[in-house]
């Protein structure tokens, strides 16, 4: 065990700390800069208009610190019961790895202070066990054993290049494939706990920001774009490639989580691999939408200045508006603050919709309200004839026949899920697009109940199945 100082008030662990710990406020100039190091010479390079550099300056005036919100928290993770609780003192008692601490964790908004205390291995394991309870609770079937400090480091630092398993699916255009690191199975269990308590501190995320987000969606992420006339999509190139190891490390200093320098690297090496966050890891959607909160803010004040609305799905962006505002001046300063931020969008995939043509953002139609996309609902509706007309294994064989293809193959890593969790996920999806109340909806849901076996067959364990499906939407 470490030496205990004299002054025991800073030490998560004293019972001094609770009244008398200081609230982390790093200053904004002591910290590093957030932006990458070429980012100001790539905008210097192009000629830029005067107006354009004013206007893009006074973006920097705003002030980055967000004021959390823990509104939330208790409607996503209630508090668990007394035997959950009394766990907790099981789990953080390893005196050989972990520091004496008193912390009262009684709820997880209580780790909120205690996460921003980290400073090395041996105060972030005490942390990550105090949220093994909760953890438990989303992942039943989860480890539960302490994790130590030294295994902190080991995979912080000892194992770079061998901590993720590499695989490719398909996107939505057809011949290209999207490279995904799937942590494995020591480091997935810490990135889990991370991630919740992240998401416990930070309880705020821009409105325009839908990609990840608890009660978001790309239901909600299209809706503010429906019945506009022009709708322009656009996609940021190598998304999480892009968002380096050093804007982690900043923005995890900076409010609301006020790491100390050694505490920020520490959990930006457990959550990033070779220098950027990993597509495929749990904590990487939440640390992009931390990253991309200037951003956000930036183009927002774009979409207000030219008078058109602005959301992001991830690396989707739209903008709509009903007047054609889209010209050059819009797209150069577009382009100007992307470079700013360390992005680039894909030109390929830059498309403006207008209203002759079918409008659809993050999948989801928006020409006159939302609705899912024909072929979507005819490949609904061949599943369910096929399961009627040929029977249970004659459909189970016709969807295995092209599941290969898809990109739902690559999120279950190759394993291809039973005909009636598709068939149910495919339901639960149309209903959240078009609505509970929707004829098309439950026509599908009754017939659906009609074919299922028997264990499915009441109506209320079907539309529990769909309410649990809707869950991973």
């Amino acid at each position: 065990m470490a030496s205990t100082p004299a002054d025991d008030s800073s030490v998560p662990g004293s019972k001094r700390e609770v009244s008398g710990l200081q609230k982390s406020e790093t200053s904004k100039e002591a910290l590093p800069n957030s932006e990458p190091a070429n980012a100001e010479q790539s905008t210097d390079e192009r000629p830029q208009a005067e107006a354009l550099e004013d206007y893009l300056a006074a973006f920097d005036e705003a002030d980055i610190a967000l004021e959390p919100d823990y509104s939330m928290i208790d409607d996503l993770f209630p508090e668990l019961d007394d035997f959950f609780l009394q766990d907790v003192s099981q789990l953080i008692t390893s005196p050989d790895e972990l520091p004496q601490a008193t912390w009262q964790i009684n709820a997880l908004a209580d780790l909120v202070e205690p996460f921003r205390q980290v400073r090395d291995a041996k105060t972030l394991a005490w942390v990550l066990n105090a949220a093994m309870p909760w953890h438990s609770k989303q992942h039943p079937s989860a480890i539960t054993k302490p994790i130590s400090a030294k295994a902190l480091n080991y995979y912080a630092y000892k194992q770079e290049g061998r901590r993720y398993r590499t695989f490719q699916i398909a996107k939505r255009a057809k011949g290209e494939k999207r490279e995904i690191k799937a942590p494995k199975d020591g480091l997935l269990r810490v990135q889990r706990l991370l991630l919740l308590c992240l998401t416990t501190v930070f309880g705020w995320v821009d409105d325009a920001a839908h990609g990840f987000v608890a009660g978001r969606s790309v239901l909600t992420n299209a809706t503010p774009h429906t019945g506009r006339r022009f709708v322009l999509n656009l996609d940021l190139q190598d998304f999480f490639a892009s968002t380096h190891f050093g804007r982690v490390v900043a923005v995890l200093q900076l409010p609301p989580f006020g790491l100390s320098k050694d505490g920020a690297h520490l959990v930006a090496n457990l959550c990033c691999d070779q220098g950027a966050l990993p597509q495929g890891a749990p904590t990487s959607p939440l640390l992009t939408n931390v990253v991309c909160q200037r951003l956000d803010r930036r183009l927002g004040q774009l979409a207000k200045q030219f008078r058109c609305h602005y959301t992001r799905y991830a690396d989707d962006l739209t903008f709509s508006s009903d007047r054609h505002v889209f010209s050059k001046k819009f797209h150069t300063t577009l382009n100007a603050i992307l470079a700013r931020e360390g992005y680039k969008q894909n030109q390929k995939k830059q498309r403006l919709q207008t209203p002759a043509m079918r409008q659809e953002v993050t999948g989801v139609i928006v020409n006159d309200k939302p609705n899912a996309p024909r072929e979507y609902v005819r490949q609904l509706r061949a599943m369910l004839h096929n399961w009627a007309t040929y029977g249970y294994e004659a459909a189970t064989t016709k969807l295995r026949e092209g599941y290969g293809e898809s990109k739902a193959y690559g999120r279950h890593q190759g394993r291809i899920p039973k005909l009636e969790h598709v068939v149910a996920g495919k339901i639960a999806y149309l209903g959240m697009v078009r609505g509970k109340e929707d004829p098309m909806y439950l026509q599908f849901a009754h017939r659906m109940a009609l074919l299922v076996n028997e264990e499915y067959k009441q109506t209320s364990v079907l539309l529990e199945l769909l309410r649990r499906t809707e869950e991973f939407l």
